[in-house]
């Protein structure tokens, strides 16, 4: 292998592993919540899985409160992504996306890529339809969790608030009152600070350091040959 091609698999790999490590989107929370119940019942995460991958967690402050579908039109859970096209879903909680109501059941989540609608927050391109009927009897009280994944690549920046300037809308029973819940804000929490400027980071280096050193040894070995 001659020396040029050498450096030139050094450097390939070393930008290769820093465009991988790069690719993760941030952690996103959506703390603030409105609607029929009591404003700020949940909040949403987004969190990065991989470069295809993303969760979606939906945790209430309790097991009052519960994800059901009572039409209006009220879909269980709806939000924006910038394409829908080769999404898939892999519930995990529920587990496979079945859950039970006490004896009532067994109801199913799924992933309808029409979009739904929750009143008054707008229309929304991604929802999960439930096949459970009206009734706070066939709601679903537990964190609702679930992993997208999409053709081609999924970051959580691909979620948008929709022309309501809604990000996420859940039909939400209290037991007794139901109706539709919105977030409109979004977090970040986990984006680390950008470098310096004109200062490597220390992945950069490190990489560069190794293939370097590499370099040095195999002119070392081409020159005693």
């Amino acid at each position: 292998m001659k020396f040029s091609q050498f450096a030139g698999l050094a450097v390939g790999g070393a930008m290769t592993l820093l465009s991988a490590t790069a690719f993760a989107g941030p952690t996103y929370t959506f703390n603030l919540s409105s609607g029929v119940q009591p404003n700020n019942v949940g909040t949403i995460t987004l969190t990065q899985v991989d470069s295809d991958s993303v969760t979606v967690n939906l945790d209430l402050i309790s097991t009052v409160y519960g994800v059901l579908n009572t039409g209006g039109p009220h879909t269980p859970f709806t939000f924006n992504l910038a394409s829908t096209t080769g999404l898939s879903i892999d519930f995990i909680s529920p587990a496979g996306g079945t859950y039970m109501n006490g004896t009532n059941g067994p109801y199913t989540f799924s992933l309808n890529t029409s979009g739904g609608s929750n009143t008054p927050f707008g229309s929304f391109s991604v929802a999960i339809d439930s096949s459970a009927g009206n009734g706070s009897g066939k709601a679903y009280y537990n964190d609702l969790t679930f992993t997208l994944k999409r053709t081609g690549g999924l970051s959580t920046d691909d979620f948008l608030a929709n022309s309501k300037g809604a990000y996420f809308a859940a039909d939400l029973t209290d037991g007794k009152n139901t109706g539709a819940q919105g977030w409109n804000d979004r977090t970040k929490v986990d984006e680390p600070p950008p470098p310096p400027t004109g200062v490597p980071e220390p992945l950069t280096l490190s990489l560069l350091g190794a293939g370097l050193a590499g370099m040095a040894a195999f002119s070392r070995r081409k020159r005693k040959a």
